[in-house]
């Protein structure tokens, strides 16, 4: 029997070479990315802007922060924060461009689509009506909007459709511009007609766009005065409180939007070497089938509304006005904030509700229909544990591109942030707006020591 080959040492040398180069080489790697994501990528898109707005001289901190956003290259246009603690206004920022292209500056008159962020606002409307015990979350939705109650949607309670099971995402007829402006009553006929893409209440989908008209059908059913819900939201809730908040633009009142850009390749690479998660965010995201719910929801109903599109669609005026619950919510940081510090203080729901809103109903580990992640839903808002404090949850909304309500009722803080340079990534993901929010507990802990 022949003894085997012993390797040669040049074979042995060769091969430690090998794995030492590979490895220098991905050293290289990583290097040229750092360097690319925190030396280049200011240089190139950073700038100094001026800060405007007001800030109490304990979060002046934020203001730098806010600032460095803009030097460090996250801000390519325009950007809005707005905190209030203790129920007071403690920052209203604003700096860079409301429109790049015509150089129009961000001012104090600027609003922002809220994107999906403006689903807060349709579930505060919900609740409201529960306040005034026109409405209980436990009842079928066709209790209140009986055409609703058909194709295996009869037992669908208000609840479900809060937390994104109502099994709807997409429907399979396609709602068209003229079907959804105005009064959309045909867009809810076609809502109320479809049937559900899972049985309702035994899976949790987000729902994009649809959601939106959901809660409309539903409030005009609720409502005595069989008001929309960008009417009801209007009268009962941002007029008394003197708020500059509607959902969906009114015509004269189109000049005062911020216009949107998208994110570049470089950006992507960028954030992901900031944050690695990004990058498990986008292929979950890309990886999933053509057939997905994740694809369907964002075709439909409304193709033309497809964020994704080539062409970025939420800066034509037409889509701005639409009255949808879901996406056209417009304001500005402070304005939403204000009203959100209003409610957990319990100046507009009484407190027993307000404490209800702060808890998710949907808190169990499940994987999501939409965008697979186990989000945390209830009562038209997603939640998440609070950063300090067991047993209890923080709450609000994300909006695309990074619009974000952050609502701590322990701590009595609401932060809202809106940008016309739209991010990679939302939420926590969202560099940015971390930053802010992370410089805020920085703050509030140390008043809390002195």
């Amino acid at each position: 029997m022949n003894a085997k080959r012993r390797p040669s040492a040049f074979m042995i040398m060769f091969s430690k070479n090998s794995h030492i180069t590979s490895t220098f080489c991905f050293l290289i790697f990583v290097a040229t990315l750092h360097i690319f994501a925190f030396i280049a990528m200011p240089i190139m898109y950073g700038r100094k802007e001026p800060i405007h707005g007001f800030v109490d001289p304990k979060f002046e901190s934020v203001k730098k922060q806010f600032e460095r956003n803009f030097m460090d290259g996250f801000e390519r246009d325009g950007a809005n924060v707005a905190i209030f603690y203790k129920n007071k206004p403690i920052v209203n920022l604003w700096a860079g461009n409301a429109d790049s292209e015509l150089e129009k500056p961000w001012t104090r008159h600027t609003r922002s689509l809220l994107f999906s962020t403006t689903k807060a606002l349709s579930g505060l409307c919900i609740a409201l009506l529960v306040d005034q015990g026109l409405l209980n979350y436990n009842d079928p939705v066709a209790k209140y909007w009986t055409e609703f109650g058909q194709n295996g949607k009869e037992n669908t309670t208000v609840r479900q459709v809060l937390n994104h099971e109502a099994g709807l995402p997409y429907i399979d007829e396609t709602i068209s511009l003229e079907e959804a402006k105005g009064d959309a009553h045909e867009a809810l006929r076609k809502i109320a007609a479809a049937k559900p893409a899972w049985v309702p209440g035994s899976a949790s989908g987000y729902h994009p766009i649809t959601y939106g008209w959901l809660i409309d059908g539903i409030v005009r059913g609720a409502d005595p005065k069989g008001r929309s819900l960008k009417q009801f939201f209007n009268e009962e809730i941002a007029k008394p409180h003197g708020l500059d908040i509607d959902i969906g633009t009114e015509p004269d009142q189109l000049y005062r939007n911020a216009k949107y850009t998208v994110p570049t390749n470089m950006e992507y690479i960028r954030d992901i070497v900031h944050d690695p998660r990004l990058l498990g965010m986008v292929m979950m995201l890309y990886l999933q089938h053509p057939d997905a719910v994740i694809w369907k929801a964002t075709k439909s109903p409304c193709p033309y509304l497809n964020p994704l599109a080539s062409e970025f669609p939420f800066n034509n005026p037409e889509y701005q006005q639409l009255n949808l619950g879901s996406a056209t919510g417009v304001s500005n940081a402070h304005d939403v904030a204000q009203l959100f510090s209003k409610v957990i203080n319990n100046e507009i729901l009484n407190a027993s509700l307000v404490e209800e809103l702060s808890r998710p109903s949907l808190n169990s580990w499940h994987i999501e229909k939409t965008v697979l992640y186990p989000i945390m839903k209830g009562h038209g808002f997603f939640y998440d544990p609070h950063p300090t404090k067991v047993d209890t949850f923080t709450f609000g909304h994300p909006g695309y591109g990074c619009q974000a309500l952050y609502i701590d009722r322990e701590t009595n803080l609401v932060i809202v942030y809106l940008s016309n340079g739209l991010k990679t990534a939302t939420s926590f993901l969202c560099f940015p707006y971390y930053r802010l929010v992370t410089e805020s507990y920085r703050v509030i802990n140390q008043i809390n020591q002195l």
